[in-house]
């Protein structure tokens, strides 16, 4: 009975320790484009920035932020 005991205690510790390291960080990550030049005005801008940083950067996406084209990583 002790030994059944101790198993599922051990097992209990695993999945736990397993769950704590499958904790996803949310935190996003966010750099100014570098092929990007100009303006990011309107939805051409928008659609150009994707593109970039899509394309030439091997990065996730693109957006406006102001006037500045800004990646996902």
């Amino acid at each position: 009975m002790e030994r059944k005991s101790l198993t599922g205690l051990c097992f209990f510790l695993i999945v736990l320790l397993a769950a704590q390291e499958m904790v996803v960080q949310t935190e996003a990550c966010e750099k100014p484009s570098a092929l990007f030049s100009g303006g990011c005005i309107g939805s051409s801008g928008n659609k150009e920035c994707d593109y970039l940083c899509r394309r030439g950067e091997n990065l996730q996406s693109g957006s406006c932020k102001g006037l500045k084209c800004v990646c996902a990583c």
